[in-house]
């Protein structure tokens, strides 16, 4: 995700660091991004010193009815959803129902052996080794989690645990089939159960039958610079406890508040404060940035002495942002609802204002670092997770990269980063050589997912 532009930048920037909120800056750059985005309707949400100084909706819906978009509307927020996730395994280990760091198949029935001796701390730190694969549209009965992974074998994996960090929803799903069985009820039942009614987001919900009886805002796809209605709606129970939760800017200020302030909302203790502990502990380092770690389904990074946890949630339709920074008990929340829509320049605005320019690339990675690798024939291989296969080859004219039918050149970035490039000659992906953890393999990483060398 880039950084905040310069110019962006320069329009949210206060007089001085822990002043008043200037809203109309912010909103300069929350406009500026709708447009250029093709955004139809964003809810943004604003804590400081550990209350909601602000909350707004900006746009309509639905493009169709022109609904107005406010600080309580539903948008599905994509993988932001792990944190909720996250804490809710975190409750029930609070509780003794599980140990995560004990085997799965302590608690879940009929897990496959291949999958039974993934922890769920591994699980929620993406370092199980698992495949990655995308949600979209699948059955609706709650029973469909348990008979989905029951029916998994060796082929979700692709590699050992404990190796490298690589992102994968898949894990999620098991960690969600993990959670309903420790907490004897339906997955969107134990969430709501141990997390959501604790913290009084009574309109938050996995069920989109339940969504749709609130105002919610309409997933958008744009194509040609115009956004329509995505029809039908997708929705696959299977996947919820990855990215499918529905819930609001107002409402999510409330989990940001309890997350920052060790469990407590409004003077009471909401969730244990073991509980939140044990959520936002960085555990995995991820290969590129620096100072980073992955907590369970937060981002967990110090950047220029600046604490923050934050995700990102990315699906065909909608899209969200989450910042904190815990030390100041500041956060912004922006949702979206065109496909992708993650507002980080936005999102950056706000914290630049709320923590100083640090706060700026707090919202957003920075580049990645890469170990020196003067011989780019380190590269030189196929890499596999799951049925994705990419392959670096050596051509007449340089280093060259295949994905499926589609090939690109590629060269070496002065870090000894392998850049991809288009017909210009210009970098649109970059990715590291990682070695394994635990294991003599070697893993092609752009961040985000690991592909395993396998020739």
């Amino acid at each position: 995700m880039p950084l905040l532009p310069l110019a962006l930048l320069a329009l949210a920037q206060p007089p001085a660091r822990g002043g008043a909120l200037d809203t109309v800056a912010i909103e300069r750059v929350l406009r500026q991004e709708m447009r250029a985005t093709r955004t139809p309707g964003v809810s943004i949400a604003v804590v400081r010193r550990g209350r909601v100084v602000w909350q707004r909706g900006f746009g309509v819906a639905s493009v169709e009815t022109g609904e107005p978009v406010t600080a309580q509307t539903l948008f599905r927020i994509g993988s932001t959803t792990k944190m909720v996730t996250g804490l809710a395994a975190s409750v029930l280990a609070a509780e003794g129902r599980v140990k995560l760091d004990a085997p799965v198949a302590g608690y879940a029935r009929g897990v496959p052996s291949a999958l039974a001796r993934l922890t769920l701390d591994q699980l929620l730190t993406h370092r199980a080794g698992m495949v990655n694969e995308a949600s979209a549209a699948g059955p609706h009965d709650d029973a469909a989690l348990a008979a989905r992974v029951r029916g998994w074998g060796r082929a979700q994996l692709f590699g050992p645990p404990d190796d490298v960090y690589s992102y994968s929803g898949p894990g999620y799903w098991l960690a969600g089939y993990a959670i309903e069985q420790a907490g004897g009820a339906w997955f969107a039942d134990v969430v709501r159960q141990r997390v959501l009614a604790p913290l009084g987001m009574t309109r938050s919900t996995f069920r989109p039958l339940e969504a749709m009886t609130w105002p919610m805002a309409q997933d958008h796809r744009v194509r040609d610079t115009v956004a329509a209605v995505i029809r039908p709606f997708t929705d696959d129970v299977t996947t919820w406890a990855a990215g499918s939760l529905f819930s609001s800017a107002s409402e999510l200020a409330r989990l940001t508040v309890a997350i920052m302030d060790g469990g407590r909302l409004d003077g009471a203790q909401a969730v244990p404060a073991a509980a939140v502990a044990t959520l936002v502990a960085p555990r995995a380092p991820v290969p590129g940035p620096e100072g980073c770690r992955y907590a369970y389904g937060l981002s967990a990074c110090v950047r220029g002495g600046v604490r923050t946890l934050s995700h990102y949630g990315f699906r065909v339709g909608s899209g969200s942002v989450i910042t904190m920074a815990p030390d100041s008990q500041a956060a912004v929340i922006v949702l979206a609802n065109r496909n992708g829509g993650i507002l980080a320049g936005t999102a950056a605005a706000v914290m630049a204002q709320l923590i100083g320019p640090a706060g700026a690339d707090a919202s957003a990675p920075p580049d990645s670092a890469a170990r020196p690798a003067a011989d780019p024939r380190r590269y030189l291989g196929t890499y596999a997770n799951g049925r994705d296969t990419v392959h670096v080859l050596q051509r007449a004219s340089g280093l060259a990269y295949r994905y499926g039918a589609d090939e690109s050149p590629a060269r070496l970035d002065p870090s000894g980063a392998l850049l991809v490039l288009d017909a210009k000659g210009e970098p649109v992906q970059r990715w590291l050589l990682v070695p394994g953890a635990a294991t003599r393999a070697s893993y092609l990483h752009d961040g985000l997912n690991a592909f395993a060398r396998v020739r």
